[in-house]
């Protein structure tokens, strides 16, 4: 099962909302808002709620019924929804809005990728803005099919010694070492329909991605 949850209002794809309106979401502290005000009814609504006002925090209570965190607490607010969203059943979430803001609660959220009991259970997150998409790979065999939306690639690794195969790539790789800190995989492409991503050790995040004056 698949959700979508959304944390804010930066960087969305166009007609975001408007195209996934009859999927299932949740709504992370201000992104709760942000989803009645498109008459889309989330299916929770988590956070405390600090980056709306009195009054907007109100309307989020009569409507959604809301309980706010305190504000000190062990976990960030999008780490409690994606939490609510595994506890609820769901196996593929996409995170929209976590971009473009602070850059602590980025990186937050990349560590919410590579929870190991989430990677343990299969369960594909997913941090998509207009002009990236980033996941996390284990090891395993993965396909990537081109989309000229998104041209680029970039693979970076978070394990030591991490090796990887790269096929149908324009810069392919055979049982290749990383080491944190290199750049040798980023900006890559596809080189025809599809790539394969082989990871035979350690841990990646692949980055699908374009140019800002592409956005669409």
């Amino acid at each position: 099962m698949k959700i979508n949850l959304l944390c804010g209002d930066r960087h969305l794809p166009k007609h975001l909302l408007e195209d996934k309106s009859e999927e299932e979401w949740g709504g992370i502290d201000r992104g709760a808002l942000i989803l009645i005000e498109h008459e889309i009814e989330p299916i929770f609504s988590l956070g405390d709620f600090d980056s709306v006002t009195n009054e907007e925090r109100s309307e989020l209570k009569t409507k959604l019924d809301i309980n706010p965190v305190k504000a000190e607490k062990a976990d960030t607010d999008l780490g409690l929804g994606v939490k609510e969203a595994v506890e609820c059943g769901f196996d593929e979430i996409d995170i929209y809005g976590a971009t473009g803001g602070r850059l602590d609660h980025f990186l937050g959220a990349v560590q919410l990728l590579q929870v190991p009991e989430y990677v343990e259970a299969g369960i594909v997150i997913r941090i998509i803005d207009t002009n990236n998409e980033i996941s996390y790979l284990e090891k395993g065999e993965y396909h990537m099919t081109y989309d000229k939306h998104m041209p680029y690639v970039s693979f970076v690794p978070q394990r030591p010694n991490t090796v990887i195969s790269l096929t149908g790539f324009k810069y392919p790789l055979q049982n290749q070492t990383l080491h944190q800190g290199s750049t040798l995989t980023i900006s890559n492409e596809i080189a025809a329909y599809r790539g394969t991503i082989e990871v035979e050790s350690g841990g990646i995040l692949a980055i699908r991605s374009r140019d800002a004056q592409h956005s669409l």
